[in-house]
């Protein structure tokens, strides 16, 4: 039933390891021997969650460096992160899995939450403020709903009207297109002095009609050249009655002017009747004064030289 399987047998013959590193050169994007502990990720194309420390990735050049072909958030390879580990980057994203891992069964298989949530105490207050808001929103939401059943009863009471002035309109064309046809068919069914009746019926009453409008432009006609004899004999007048006033102007600043030179004349007559006047006095004064002055001459004596 079952075959046996052939086992080789053991030599004891065991090969040695060999002593060479695999990778005699170290890569450039390795982290140092000591001391690499960063604090954060320097870099645009990759999304790292809070419980990975930053030592698992290797040093940027600087946030925009490239991390492969087509590497990153929004192109086509997603994983940028492959692009971003160095040679201990396996031992150090162990090591941080086995630490959550113990943290976690110490915590009772229960994940820690990061945040507590912290309920807020209600008070009376805040209670009576909450109804009084529902209350408000309440009444809020009923006079909006009564605003709609508004709105919509008006576009009924609109779409009812519209469809009656529609139905008025399509029977108006009915009645029309009947009456046409009841005209054409009586006339059809008309004999020839029926016709010629009818013929005579319709000129004359044509005829009255074009008389009416004769007439009725005739009127419009001589009102308004009525209108505008009475605008004419208006304007004569204004005319008129204008002239005449600039002629009374003209007689009233003529006279005004002959008082004015009458005026200056007089002035001019009193002025120079004054000056007279001044003159006559002026040489009554000085007979006078000779007649007091003593009649001496050059020698003391009393004898005046002619």
């Amino acid at each position: 039933m079952y075959k046996l399987l052939s086992r080789r047998p053991f030599s004891g013959k065991v090969k040695k390891m060999s002593s060479k590193l695999s990778n005699t050169q170290r890569p450039p994007k390795d982290p140092p021997d000591e001391g690499y502990e960063p604090t954060c990720i320097d870099h645009d194309g990759i999304q790292v969650p809070d419980y990975v420390r930053p030592a698992a990735f290797r040093q940027f050049s600087g946030p925009e460096e490239k991390l492969g072909p087509g590497a990153g958030k929004g192109l086509e390879y997603k994983n940028a992160q492959y692009f971003a580990y160095h040679r201990f980057s396996f031992v150090e994203l162990q090591n941080q899995a086995l630490e959550l891992r113990d943290e976690r069964r110490l915590s009772g298989g229960i994940q820690d939450a990061i945040e507590a949530d912290e309920e807020e105490e209600c008070n009376e207050g805040s209670v009576k403020a909450m109804k009084e808001l529902e209350s408000e929103c309440e009444k809020i939401i009923a006079v909006q709903a009564k605003q709609l059943e508004e709105a919509k009863k008006q576009k009924e009471l609109c779409e009812a009207q519209e469809k009656k002035q529609q139905e008025v309109e399509e029977w108006c064309k009915k009645k029309a297109e009947e009456t046409k046809t009841v005209k054409v068919n009586a006339l059809l069914e008309m004999t020839d002095e029926q016709l010629k009746e009818w013929c005579e019926k319709s000129i004359k009453a044509q005829l009255v009609e074009k008389k009416k409008s004769w007439e009725e432009d005739k009127c419009a006609a001589e009102n308004i050249k009525k209108c505008e004899e009475e605008d004419k004999k208006e304007a004569e007048k204004c005319k008129e009655e204008s002239k005449k006033k600039e002629a009374e102007l003209q007689i009233k600043c003529k006279a005004e002017q002959k008082k004015k030179e009458e005026e200056l004349k007089l002035q001019l007559k009193c002025e120079a009747e004054q000056k007279k006047n001044e003159a006559k006095c002026g040489l009554g004064d000085t007979k006078k004064n000779e007649d007091k002055k003593p009649n001496t001459g050059a020698d003391g004596t009393n004898n005046n030289k002619k």
